[in-house]
């Protein structure tokens, strides 16, 4: 990930993160940066998440790549399906009837928790009645295959993440890096939106406090980065990735380097005309962070 180099050609490695780019969008990415994306049909397909678990400490524990805001992402179906089952044998559920298992894990405010009961007991086998400490091994892969069901998985499309549209045309000269491909005007509006927030809210905090609007940041851009230094790391790359998230394609990486890297070309090149010449006036030396100094910029920038 942390390389200029393009991914390696060849079919993607076990992805070992994941997370949501647009509505109904997850981007799945392995450990040498080969991605695909996964579109359109149920959230369990997309999230690989058979059995629609809730993201936190146990999904984590049990593999989890990501998530989408709210539920675990986990990087392929069976993951997904051993995570039902890892949760029924834990002491939670192990000593509950089938049916008191169900009615648990799918509660009545939230689900027909009495059909779906019958639906398990009717596919399984498995009495309503039988203690799930009971149960072998293959009667739980049962209970979480039809789970899967339930849950309504349903397919959708699998493509590479590749850029959707180039932002100038081929015939364009080559020098410079632009801004990113097809983007329009919202990845900017959130730039500004962001920018105009209260400098409290957009500026690392003293210690010990840690300001969780850029540690945010870091955790849209790069999800595998493990920040260093908290908010106090540069974060400059870091917030236009987060832009970028609003249905561009950005790096994937924290650090300013990627966005020179374009690695997946999705950023499109321009002549400089005069690289010595600057959009914003000449000003002393600034003692304020880099990542500050770039998002006030980013505030009065006008395409």
């Amino acid at each position: 990930m942390d390389s200029p180099a393009p991914a390696p050609a060849g079919a993607h490695g076990p992805f070992f993160h994941a997370r949501a780019i647009a509505p109904k969008t997850i981007l799945y990415t392995d450990a040498d940066g080969r991605d695909e994306i996964r579109e359109v049909g149920s959230r369990s397909w997309r999230n690989c998440n058979a059995g629609n678990i809730r993201k936190g400490d146990f999904s984590i524990n049990c593999g989890a790549i990501g998530d989408d805001g709210s539920f675990a992402i986990f990087s392929d179906e069976e993951s997904g399906k051993a995570a039902i089952i890892a949760l029924l044998r834990t002491t939670a559920y192990i000593k509950l009837t089938l049916k008191q298992a169900i009615f648990r894990y799918a509660p009545p405010n939230e689900n027909q928790s009495e059909d779906y009961a019958k639906f398990i007991r009717d596919k399984t086998g498995i009495a309503l009645t039988a203690v799930l400490a009971d149960l072998k091994m293959d009667d739980f892969r049962k209970i979480a295959k039809f789970i899967q069901v339930v849950e309504g998985w349903k397919p959708g499309t699998i493509r590479p993440n590749g850029p959707p549209a180039p932002l100038i045309g081929a015939g364009a000269a080559i020098g410079v890096a632009s801004a990113a491909a097809s983007a329009t005007q919202n990845w900017m509006a959130i730039a500004r939106r962001e920018a105009a927030l209260p400098a409290h809210e957009r500026n690392q905090w003293p210690d010990p406090g840690e300001n969780p609007r850029i540690l945010n940041y870091f955790k849209v851009c790069a999800p595998w980065f493990e920040v260093d230094g908290c908010d106090e790391v540069d974060w400059c790359a870091a917030f236009v990735n987060y832009c970028l998230v609003s249905g561009h394609m950005g790096t994937d990486h924290p650090g300013a380097r990627s966005l020179f890297w374009n690695k997946k070309k999705q950023f499109h090149v321009l002549q400089a005309r005069n690289q010595a010449r600057s959009r914003f006036p000449a000003t002393p030396p600034s003692p304020t962070r880099a990542g500050q100094r770039e998002t006030a910029m980013s505030a009065s920038w006008s395409p």
